[in-house]
């Protein structure tokens, strides 16, 4: 058998879908906040994630690390959890299309409708994390330069691609159904 049997339109949006939850579990876990200051000529490096907070540099991490204020971070990990979960299901949707299971229409629908949602909730994760940035203001360091994290970008990619993802689906659709 020739590989462009196997690569069809219909495995295309699921190999999409399966990049974006890749993009939404390695962004989930990393940092989406960094911070990197010196204090007294020791530098620091402070990684702020959904999980946790990490500190790299010879300084007394446990002070800084129970300084930090987090609770407003909380919501957007729990979203972000259910970013994941809809993301599966849009796998899911997508899966059923690819090897016929159910009727291909309602497949489309389901696929379509969770990737969708992951997308827009996606935003909105990044959107609550971004207003409610974590409070490092009794961090004592100076010349403090502060970022947002790669773990915020990979996730922002992830709605990006979940997006383009339903787009294709949506023309594969409107060309075969």
């Amino acid at each position: 058998m020739k590989f462009y049997i196997f690569m069809n339109n219909k495995n295309f949006i699921i190999i999409g879908a399966i990049i974006a939850l890749f993009f939404f579990i390695v962004g989930f876990i990393g940092p989406w906040y960094n911070i990197i200051g010196e204090f007294l000529g020791i530098k620091a490096s402070i990684d702020i994630g959904l999980t946790g907070t990490t500190i790299s540099g010879e300084i007394d991490s446990n002070n800084i690390i129970s300084i930090i204020d987090r609770s407003e971070t909380d919501n957007a990990m729990y979203l972000a959890i259910f970013v994941i979960i809809t993301s599966i299901l849009t796998i899911i949707g997508f899966l059923g299309v690819s090897i016929n299971i159910g009727k291909i229409k309602n497949m489309y629908l389901i696929g379509e409708t969770f990737g969708f949602l992951t997308m827009i909730l996606a935003i909105i994760t990044i959107m609550i994390y971004v207003i409610n940035l974590p409070d490092t203001s009794d961090i004592v360091l100076i010349k403090i330069k502060e970022s947002l994290g790669w773990g915020l970008y990979l996730y922002l990619i992830g709605a990006f691609v979940i997006f383009i993802t339903v787009i294709w689906s949506r023309i594969i659709k409107l060309e075969k159904v």
